[in-house]
């Protein structure tokens, strides 16, 4: 679940116990309160870059900046992922004159990347064009996509940028380290939308439910388990109820699921030989 270092956040995140863990969502400014992190019970998964800032062509021009090395020091410390997003073309980061400098500091680091596709620029593809390219540099081992849902749908309804399906593309970007952001696209919390980040599918199950179908087939057949962080509700980070219920739904949701599985596999076979 999303957490901001503030001390009310923290304090009521505490008392949410439907999740399992944090990403830390951070503004880059004074208030980013490192001292709160170690007064958090739970671990911290994922670290998100400056929201600001986080593209990955900012990281680059950004990352020998103490508040930088910092957020990276926190990344080692805690194990924690940090999370940049794929809001430009990889030609253009091709250019960047500090990205040699920057690959050569971060093969030096013990940080894995998670590259977020976005949708103002560019979408899900290019995110994983810019995937390949960093982990070619990098390590393999060391960058991973990540799918966030709500820019993937948003950048679908644009008919601009995504070149495969909803679920192809969770498909593609599916991998060891597999990590998505959950989020309804009524939710995207910009300006063209009107809507509010973090929603909780109250308006389409349906499409929640066959995420929740797409993981367990994606478990159950290649062995990944991707781990699902609940956006919050930018109207209230402190008492994100939306997120509560996301995660209440998700619970009701998925014991059905792994019930019905093997009955819901033998219909796609069915479909499969009628194709």
């Amino acid at each position: 679940m999303k957490l901001g270092l503030d001390a009310e956040q923290v304090h009521v995140r505490e008392l949410y116990n439907r999740f399992d863990g944090y990403e830390l969502h951070l503004y880059g400014d004074d208030r980013d309160d490192f001292s709160l992190v170690p007064t958090l019970k739970k671990p911290i998964v994922t670290v998100h870059y400056p929201i600001d800032d986080s593209d990955v062509y900012d990281v680059v021009s950004q990352f020998k900046e103490e508040r930088i090395q910092k957020i990276f020091d926190l990344c080692e410390q805690q194990n924690a992922g940090l999370v940049i997003h794929s809001e430009t073309i990889l030609t253009r980061l091709l250019t960047h004159p500090q990205l040699e400098e920057f690959i050569e500091h971060m093969r030096g680091r013990k940080i894995i990347l998670h590259v977020e596709n976005c949708y103002r620029h560019c979408g899900a593809i290019e995110g994983l064009r810019m995937w390949k390219y960093l982990s070619d540099q990098i390590g393999d081992n060391r960058v991973y996509p990540l799918l966030d849902t709500c820019h993937l749908i948003m950048s679908e309804m644009s008919f601009k940028f995504e070149e495969m399906s909803f679920f192809q593309t969770l498909d593609a970007y599916a991998s060891e380290n597999f990590k998505i952001h959950l989020s309804d696209c009524i939710g995207s919390g910009e300006v063209e939308t009107g809507g509010i980040h973090g929603t909780n599918f109250y308006a389409n199950q349906y499409l929640l439910s066959n995420i929740l179908w797409k993981i367990r087939d994606l478990q159950t057949n290649i062995g990944v388990t991707p781990d699902l962080i609940l956006e919050v509700d930018e109207v209230d980070y402190v008492y994100p109820t939306n997120a509560d219920i996301l995660a209440k739904n998700i619970d009701r949701i998925w014991p059905g699921i792994c019930k019905d599985y093997d009955a819901w596999k033998e219909t796609q076979n069915h479909y499969e030989e009628y194709e």
